[in-house]
């Protein structure tokens, strides 16, 4: 029993001789660029800097008994180019010998680009596909002498992990004229530091042989001034959808949804196989412009609540005009909704909702900032690069307004790239989800909403034939 209390104090001894002993590290340079996007102007800020700097001296102390000589700051240099980020020549004049200089080269790369080197070919083909993002990091050691002491590189792929978070996804709006360029944003601050630390832990520690490791990291989304301020606070529901079934539990009950396949039926309006159909819709279709050039599709998608075993099949009747096909890419070519209320839901043979659909409508109460970023789910992650941008309004890729019912209800697919919805019964707000073709997670708003209403709105502002 009394082994304990003699080993301690010899431990401790034997640890201070050998921090006494210990090397120190001087970190001479960590390089960046990125390809995708502004996540190297993390290391602009100075409490970011301060644990990269701690977590960095943690792991030289953990995995090879070496300590940095100044955890204060970081040198740091932002590239321009990638071809820059090549093996760094000592510029060091410092000839003691019980110190090292490290030198570190990050470097943020396009998935596409970087598997098309045979070299990086995957291990799991399905690799490519999870990745949203990829940081090669190399780090070398050099003696007094300028002669190499240390140097590995990794690889690490970073692809989004479930998490709370909720909003316009970081990157989603740029392609269509806000910005320059298409860039995206893998990681949020505390995403980045944590993948630094994961990453130089592999690299500096002598037992590992890995030259690739896949690492999740939550999504990082645009701070909003709507989305987020209702949803910070709220409960979440999770949705798992696997081979077009989504479940969920919601009031104490496990909801299964299932989306089938999409069906065409042309509608024979014009020649001698010209049906019959409704006055109403008649006439529409032949008020609208470029009728005689255009061909009119309903789309169909069935659908099925399977608690309830009860079938749905969604209908809208979409223009294909020839002479806009030119402007807009093949999955925008049934999106051109015949205006009106000449869309529905059918449960059976009966009509369940009757609705209209809108594009592109710019909403004035819902703005983001591009130097502003969020995680989704609480206040403190808020993160702000400060370049000066300005407010920037945001627009509803569909805004879907009719009557299921007896209810009035509309569905507004926000930002561009319809990844969120609002959902609302008689003018009340009632769900936020996220999601763009299947629901993700939800905020719901009213207690009291069946969970077969909710399915029924789900059916139609998930349907399949809103593409961005």
């Amino acid at each position: 029993m009394k082994h304990p209390k003699i080993v301690f104090p010899l431990i401790l001894c034997l640890s201070v001789t050998i921090l006494a002993a210990q090397k120190k590290v001087i970190l001479e340079n960590l390089r960046c660029h990125s390809l995708s996007g502004p996540v190297m102007l993390y290391l602009q800020n100075s409490e970011i800097k301060k644990t990269v700097a701690s977590d960095l001296n943690h792991t030289l102390l953990q995995n090879q008994q070496l300590s940095l000589f100044d955890t204060s700051s970081l040198n740091v240099e932002m590239l321009n180019s990638a071809g820059e980020a090549n093996k760094p020549l000592p510029g060091f004049t410092e000839t003691d010998t019980t110190k090292l200089h490290l030198y570190i080269n990050l470097f943020e790369n396009n998935p596409l680009d970087f598997f098309t080197n045979l070299e990086n070919s995957p291990p799991d083909a399905t690799l490519f596909h999870r990745a949203k993002s990829i940081f090669t990091l190399e780090v070398w050691l050099f003696k007094s002498d300028k002669q190499n002491y240390f140097h590995e590189i990794l690889n690490i792929i970073i692809n989004a992990s479930e998490n709370p978070g909720m909003g316009i996804p970081y990157g989603s709006i740029f392609q269509y004229g806000y910005a320059t360029q298409n860039y995206q944003l893998s990681l949020t601050p505390k995403g980045f530091t944590e993948m630094l630390k994961l990453a130089t832990n592999l690299l500096f520690n002598p037992r590992n042989e890995l030259a690739m490791v896949e690492m999740k990291a939550a999504p990082v989304y645009f701070a909003d001034n709507y989305f987020q301020p209702k949803t910070f606070s709220q409960p979440k529901i999770y949705v798992t959808t696997s081979k077009q079934v989504s479940s969920f539990s919601y009031l104490n009950q496990n909801e299964l949804i299932r989306l089938d396949e999409v069906v065409y039926e042309e509608i024979k309006i014009k020649g001698k196989k010209a049906e019959k159909y409704p006055e109403e819709l008649t006439a529409a279709i032949k008020n609208t412009n470029n009728y005689s050039y255009s061909d009119y599709v309903f789309l169909l998608q069935e659908a099925r609540d399977v608690i309830r075993n009860k079938n749905y099949r969604l209908k809208l009747t979409t223009q294909l005009d020839p002479k806009m096909a030119e402007f807009q890419s093949s999955k925008l070519l049934f999106t051109h909704f015949l205006p009106g209320n000449f869309h529905y839901l059918f449960f059976e043979k009966d009509t369940l909702a009757i609705f209209s659909i809108s594009r592109n409508i710019v909403s004035n109460r819902i703005n983001i900032n591009y130097d502003r970023i969020s995680n989704g789910y609480d206040s403190t992650g808020i993160f702000s690069f400060n370049s000066g941008s300005k407010n920037v309004q945001i627009s509803h890729a569909y805004i879907v307004t009719g009557k299921i019912g007896q209810n009035k209800f509309q569905v507004r697919c926000s930002d561009f790239h319809n990844t969120i919805k609002e959902i609302y019964l008689n003018e009340k707000l009632i769900c936020i989800a996220q999601g763009k073709f299947s629901p993700e997670k939800f905020v719901i708003f009213d207690a009291s909403l069946s969970a077969e209403l909710l399915i029924q709105l789900f059916i139609i502002g998930f349907n399949t034939f809103f593409e961005t």
